[in-house]
């Protein structure tokens, strides 16, 4: 199945990927390695995952150009897919 381009579901990429790197420790992780991780390129899409989990308070992120990132607890909620799916799906 091929991942989906749509910045929610980037941003929930995004999520469980520094979930598998930190655990549920609230660190600071440079965006390269999560491109790495994703084998994923820093490119628009992902910036729009980006902006899309900030917008919705899943992820700290560093000023723009944005270098790292940092799950905040709603974004550790989603990433051990405890988040209700209506808050998934909002906004």
């Amino acid at each position: 199945m091929a991942k989906s381009p749509l910045p929610q579901h980037i941003a929930l990429r995004i999520c469980k990927t520094l979930y598998e790197l930190k655990g549920p420790e609230l660190h600071w992780v440079e965006i390269e390695e999560v491109c790495g991780r994703l084998d994923e390129a820093h490119n628009n899409a992902m910036k729009a995952g980006l902006e899309y989990a900030r917008e919705h308070e899943l992820l700290s992120c560093s000023p723009l150009p944005v270098q790292s990132v940092m799950l905040t607890h709603k974004g550790l909620l989603a990433a051990r897919g405890k988040f209700k799916k209506s808050h998934r799906e909002s906004g």
